[in-house]
């Protein structure tokens, strides 16, 4: 209700057009966010549909990671405004490009998302990964569940991999465990660097009997 009265008083504008309606019209998003090439998330080895290469599957239980764009210009300044400016509005195209670089997926997929720490969650008043999780369920038909949470405030502060990994694979509790057992499971998040935060949420999916675990993320850091 907050968002329709404040886009009523005081209409966002593209960032790159900067038409009337949307932080980023449709129009813009199709031509100004660069498409992630198909590769493997971890090595950045080339494959097709985004799967994870035969040599990274073996350490890690996700099959495909799709990636929507890189996190540079627009992708950057976007996610700036969703994450620290409150533009939850921004939550729209992000949610639509994800749509855009799935393909078709079965119907009973479950979609759920890497929670954010609580902290932030009470600054911004929402999850941002979580609001772009439920729009891209509702534009697919999908369902959408809370598969995962994340104790106290914890979140991460190590630069590399495996610290990385070592940090959230402790942080996050898995939640509504009988929902997870034998699930498709596609996990959402905003921005992705090293790839170990996804990799943590789909061992612990795993570990609670899913039986497949897939990944899209909005944007990745490049190199």
């Amino acid at each position: 209700m907050i968002e329709k009265i404040i886009s009523l008083v005081a209409p966002h504008r593209c960032l790159v057009c900067e038409s009337t309606g949307e932080l980023l019209c449709e129009a813009c998003m199709l031509t100004v966010l660069l498409p992630s090439p198909s590769r493997c998330f971890r090595c950045h080895r080339a494959t097709q549909q985004h799967k994870v290469c035969q040599k990274c599957r073996r350490n890690i239980n996700l099959k495909h990671a799709w990636i929507a764009t890189y996190y540079q210009e627009t992708a950057k300044d976007l996610l700036h405004k969703y994450k620290f400016e409150r533009a939850k509005a921004a939550s729209g195209p992000i949610s639509l490009s994800l749509d855009v670089v799935l393909p078709d997926l079965p119907n009973e997929i479950i979609v759920t998302h890497i929670p954010t720490a609580n902290k932030r969650v009470r600054t911004r008043g929402y999850d941002q990964s979580k609001v772009i999780a439920k729009k891209l369920a509702k534009r697919r038909g999908w369902q959408h569940q809370t598969l995962l949470m994340r104790k106290g405030g914890s979140r991460q502060v190590g630069s590399g991999r495996t610290e990385r990994f070592k940090q959230i694979e402790t942080a996050l509790i898995p939640v509504n465990t009988n929902i997870i057992k034998k699930a498709h499971i596609l996990i959402i998040d905003d921005v992705t660097t090293t790839g170990a935060t996804l990799e943590a949420a789909a061992k612990i999916l795993k570990s609670k009997g899913a039986k497949n675990v897939e990944a899209a993320v909005f944007a990745q850091a490049v190199d």
